[in-house]
């Protein structure tokens, strides 16, 4: 039988953590082990555990810990258990997350990370469409490339998001989420973890992804992007220069053009010159037809 453990990852969210924990809790397939993992400055999020859920297995992170060495504090203590899962205090697990997450594990006995479709909601508001749209129920991602050019080249079909994902620990090992991309370190996580096995998406939507004014979700950094940039420089021949195009094209000078901090004229002019010729050479490479081909099967698939 598979044995999941699911962190519920808390900070200073009491209100959102109870419907978090509340969705763990509901599941059909109750053999999981629930973890409330609380990384909270206050002690609002211990209170409501001790009233509501007094029977939970409840870790206080004392002292706080930065964010993602709270991430790899639970890693760490998933040591027990075949497959884990790093689960947002202010997501919706759906019923069925963990029975379809398991069976999937079943299926796929090799992927190092299983993730699922979600519903998002951006400020309240349920978007028409799931995160990313799929041909066929599963997806096998069988390497970082593959993964980098779903994340980052044009015309893609959209990604499973971070907490939907669960992980093989065995596979994992001694890997752990290191800060080089800043606020985006769960992306290079990700493409690190697929360089040691498949990684496997599933179409259904298991799970809503909240992103509202509480969390960084709606907010850009420069910098971070930067940081991801030199992340794929580094394994430059493993992606092809055509991603790393890509990727400057979408994060980072579309950015600095429309930038209300208004970047020097210089660097206006280097945006301008980059995009200009990016237009040009993007028409030349053969995997520019392949995701418009695939972005245009994906329009017409029924909603899910």
């Amino acid at each position: 039988m598979t044995t999941l453990t699911v962190f519920v990852l808390c900070h200073n969210r009491p209100d959102d953590a109870r419907l978090a924990i509340a969705s763990v809790l509901a599941q059909t397939d109750q053999a999981c082990h629930l973890i409330i993992s609380d990384n909270s400055s206050t002690d609002a999020v211990e209170h409501m555990v001790e009233a509501s859920y007094p029977q939970t297995d409840y870790r206080r992170r004392v002292p706080m810990l930065p964010p993602l060495d709270h991430f790899n504090r639970c890693i760490e203590e998933a040591r027990e258990s075949e497959y884990f899962c790093l689960f947002h205090d202010d997501d919706i697990m759906g019923s069925e997350f963990v029975m379809c997450m398991k069976k999937a594990a079943t299926a796929y006995p090799q992927a190092i990370a299983i993730g699922c479709n979600a519903w998002t909601e951006v400020k309240g508001t349920l978007q028409a469409r799931p995160s990313f749209q799929s041909i066929g129920d599963y997806e096998t991602i069988a390497s970082a490339r593959d993964l980098a050019y779903r994340y980052f080249a044009r015309g893609q079909s959209g990604v499973a998001p971070f907490p939907s994902y669960i992980y093989k620990r065995e596979l994992v090992g001694d890997a752990r989420i290191v800060p080089d991309g800043g606020k985006y370190s769960d992306t290079t996580w990700l493409l690190r973890l697929a360089e040691k096995g498949p990684v496997v998406w599933i179409r259904e939507p298991l799970m809503t992804y909240r992103l509202h004014g509480g969390n960084d979700g709606m907010t850009e950094s420069r910098r971070d992007r930067l940081g991801v940039l030199a992340f794929l420089k580094r394994k430059r021949p493993r992606w092809g220069k055509g991603l790393l195009e890509d990727y400057r094209c979408s994060f980072i000078y579309k950015t600095l053009l429309r930038d209300e901090d208004r970047p020097t004229p210089d660097r206006l002019q280097l945006a301008r010159a980059f995009l200009d010729r990016y237009r040009y050479t993007r028409y030349l490479r053969l995997d520019t037809y392949q995701s418009l081909l695939r972005r245009a099967i994906v329009k017409w698939l029924p909603k899910q």
